[in-house]
């Protein structure tokens, strides 16, 4: 396995301790066991994420004069710009558009708390139920043991009571002898949360054996944008094909919005209006407006060659609709157009 860290995050030696966060956070959620499976291959990968941010986000801490800490006590948007040396537990929560815009409260696993495991009550090993028993105790986890009149029972030294004379990692709790209590607590996302947005939640309290521990709870949000679509500002910007017929006569097309699709007319003229806006159908800012929705226009022309009875309606259109009342434009002197336009040209 790589070990070393900058190569197991994808980063540069030159890298900052952003960069690294930004990394760290990419990575888990897509290599989180949760996702591609607790398959023992998925968690080494997974633990090696984790174990090379550890090591570099302490030594990039150590070479910083000064460290800024962040915490919150609310649901509260920390913007992307922020210092991010924040301790605590990172979530990813991956978000619809609409339930970006309009908000959403999502049900959410967390850790509550930590137990003794009770398949190896805290030992982290088990028996090796495939091999033979301990040939000391035979199987039975303890020797007889004559003291005066009495005969006492004694662990076996042998197999530590488990009548197996070989152990194995606990599968319940991975040779941790721990294992983590989880409850599901719901989190309001707020109406018009972007994409890349950190959420600070309260503390949660994680109880582990003997101690009780506040822990920092923080959601990445990530939302699923149509393709070509962009924020800017409060409005969304997108583009649509159009062909040339269309915008040249124009006429009515359908425009997709996060509120569905919208009927809009498009007013005739190639060379006129390049953009449709659409009120009130963009984004919402933290005063609760709302943005446009602008639509960039791709026109279309015909593909391949122009057959002949094109040409002769494009001349006669061109007669009948002249640029800038110029007159008829000469066309190409071919057997495609007219005889007349042929003496024009």
């Amino acid at each position: 396995m790589e070990l070393d860290p900058y190569k197991i995050l994808g980063l540069n030696r030159d890298a900052s301790l952003e960069e690294v966060k930004s990394a760290y956070r990419r990575l888990v959620r897509i290599l989180h066991p949760d996702v591609c499976g607790r398959n023992m291959k998925n968690i080494k990968r997974f633990l090696a994420v984790k174990d090379a941010y550890l090591v570099l986000k302490k030594r990039l801490e150590a070479k910083t004069a000064h460290k800024v800490t962040h915490r919150v006590d609310r649901v509260d948007p920390v913007s992307a710009g922020d210092d991010h040396s924040i301790e605590g537990t990172y979530l990813f929560v991956q978000l619809e558009l609409r339930d970006a815009l309009y908000g959403k409260t999502v049900p959410l696993e967390v850790a509550a708390g930590q137990d003794f495991c009770s398949k190896c009550k805290g030992i982290g090993k088990v028996a090796d139920e495939t091999i033979p028993p301990c040939p000391i105790c035979r199987g039975k986890g303890y020797r007889s043991v004559t003291w005066g009149d009495n005969i006492l029972k004694v662990v076996c030294s042998q197999c530590s009571g488990r009548g197996k004379a070989k152990m194995k990692s606990c599968p319940e709790c991975s040779g941790k002898g721990i294992v983590t209590r989880n409850k599901t607590i719901e989190i309001k996302i707020p109406a018009g949360v972007r994409d890349g947005t950190v959420l600070g939640i309260d503390q949660i309290s994680l109880e582990k054996p003997g101690q009780n521990c506040p822990v920092n709870l923080y959601i990445e949000v990530e939302v699923n944008m149509p393709e070509g679509w962009i924020i800017h500002g409060k409005d969304i910007i997108a583009s649509q094909d159009i062909d040339c017929w269309t915008k040249l006569g124009g006429g009515y097309i359908d425009v997709d919005t996060v509120d569905g699709k919208q009927r809009v007319f498009v007013n005739p003229g190639l060379g006129q209006e390049k953009f449709i806006r659409i009120k009130n159908k963009g984004w919402i800012d933290e005063h609760g407006r709302r943005g446009d929705h602008i639509v960039r226009l791709n026109v279309l022309s015909p593909a391949g060659p122009c057959p002949k009875e094109a040409m002769e309606l494009i001349n006669a259109l061109k007669r009948l609709w002249p640029c800038n009342g110029q007159g008829p434009p000469a066309l190409p002197c071919t057997d495609n157009v007219h005889s007349e336009d042929k003496k024009n040209s």
